[in-house]
C-alpha cells in the first residue's frame, strides 16, 4: 500500500510576550493589542489610550518621536481604552468628546486581529492630525478598504475584540485604583505608571532615558 507523505508542520511564531499591568496580577496578551515600533525592540511600554481624547493623540505624537529617536530599541503597545459609557462602565454617561469612542477602539483591535502587519500604516494615517480625530465613517472606510468589510464587521463583534476591550479597562481601572488618578492617557513605563501626557517629546525621551536607561 502507498505510504502518505507527511509533511512536517512549520513552527508556530514565538507567542509574543504577556504585558503585565503594574502592581496586578494582570496580564495583557500582546499579541491581541497593537504595537508600534520593532517587535523584537528591548524594551517596550504600552499606553492607555481613547482616539477621542486630545490628550492621547498629542501622546501618540511623542511616542512616534521617540521610538524614532531611540532607533531600534523602543516599542509601544498601543492599549485602547474609551471613555465611553457605552462599553466602559466606569462612566455613567459619555462627554460629548468622547461620543463613539468604543467604536473607534473597536474598529483597532479588529483591524490587529484580522491583519496585524497592516496595523503600523493603519496608525500612521489615523494619527495624521494630532490636534483633531478623523470622522468614524472615515476610519471605517479607511479600514475596510484595508481588511474588507465582512472581515472587519466580524472581528468587530467578535468575542475576542469584546474580551481584549474590558480587559484594556480593567487595566485602566487597576492604574487608577492604584494610582489615584484617572487621567488619561496612560503610560506604562516598568512599574511606573504615568497619567496623561508629558509636557513635550523631550520630556517623555528624558523620563525614557532614567526610566529605561536608554541612550
Amino acid at each position: 500500500p502507498a505510504v502518505a507523505a507527511v509533511n512536517p508542520e512549520a513552527p508556530a511564531p514565538a507567542k509574543a510576550k504577556p504585558f503585565l499591568v503594574p502592581r496586578s496580577s494582570l496580564s495583557l496578551d500582546a499579541s491581541r493589542l497593537p504595537l508600534l515600533g520593532p517587535a523584537d525592540a528591548p524594551y517596550r511600554i504600552a499606553c492607555l489610550f481613547d482616539y477621542t481624547c486630545h490628550h492621547c493623540r498629542q501622546l501618540h505624537g511623542y511616542i512616534r518621536a521617540a521610538i524614532d529617536k531611540f532607533d531600534g530599541q523602543l516599542s509601544c503597545l498601543m492599549i485602547p481604552m474609551p471613555l465611553d459609557a457605552n462599553c466602559n462602565a466606569n462612566f455613567k454617561r459619555t462627554h460629548r468628546d468622547h461620543v463613539d469612542a468604543c467604536k473607534y477602539a473597536k474598529i483597532c483591535l479588529a483591524l490587529q486581529q484580522v491583519a496585524p502587519t497592516k496595523y503600523e500604516a493603519f496608525d500612521r494615517w489615523l494619527f495624521t492630525d494630532h490636534k483633531t480625530a478623523k470622522p468614524l465613517a472615515t476610519v471605517r472606510a479607511h479600514a475596510v478598504g484595508l481588511v474588507g468589510a465582512a472581515a472587519l464587521d466580524k472581528a468587530v463583534a467578535s468575542a475576542a475584540v469584546q474580551e481584549q476591550l474590558q480587559q484594556n479597562i480593567r487595566a485602566y481601572e487597576l492604574n487608577t485604583k492604584n494610582g489615584r488618578n484617572s487621567s488619561m492617557p496612560q503610560t506604562i513605563v516598568k512599574d511606573r505608571v504615568m497619567f496623561g501626557p508629558p509636557p513635550s517629546a523631550a520630556a517623555l525621551e528624558s523620563i525614557l532615558k532614567q526610566t529605561l536607561g536608554l541612550k
